[in-house]
């Protein structure tokens, strides 16, 4: 198993080698998270929610070396509110390629304060139990990632 600093310095060796690869695992994520989003939205338990609350407060007030790490977090806690095993066990697995769209070199204060308000607005729909809401939410919070993550990488 990586530790962090070594999953990092992967992620960054591989960035250098693949740039389209941030493409690639944007798109996965598209494919993928906004139907978790919308699943978990109209599933969610009062636990469920208090997590994702206590998430997005941390992200508000963490470092921005601790963003990616509460990121992750919040992302795995959407897919822990599906209720469904499935979805929870591969979003497990999908946890480390996902994360190369948050590598440290990735990482600038502007995209961590556009990322947390996607990620209150993700909040919002949970919260209404709505699923469309928050699908969309999702989507908007993923294209914007994407486009962030290809500025950087290109940087």
């Amino acid at each position: 198993m990586l530790d962090d600093k070594r999953l990092t310095e992967y992620f960054e060796r591989m960035l250098l080698a693949k740039p389209g690869r941030i493409r690639e695992v944007v798109e996965f994520r598209m494919v993928v998270e906004p139907g978790v989003a919308a699943l978990a939205a109209s599933r969610r338990s009062e636990g469920d929610l208090a997590r994702l609350r206590k998430l997005v407060e941390r992200q508000q007030a963490a470092p921005a070396e601790d963003y990616a790490e509460l990121d992750a977090k919040f992302h795995m806690a959407l897919a822990r509110a599906t209720g469904n095993e499935v979805v929870w066990e591969m979003a497990a697995v999908l946890h480390d390629l996902a994360g190369e769209s948050r590598a440290a070199p990735l990482i600038s204060r502007e995209r961590l304060e556009a990322s947390l308000r996607d990620h209150v607005r993700i909040l919002k729909a949970i919260e209404d139990a709505d699923p469309e809401a928050c699908r969309e939410a999702m989507r908007s919070h993923l294209e914007n990632v994407g486009r962030k993550a290809g500025d950087s990488a290109r940087a």
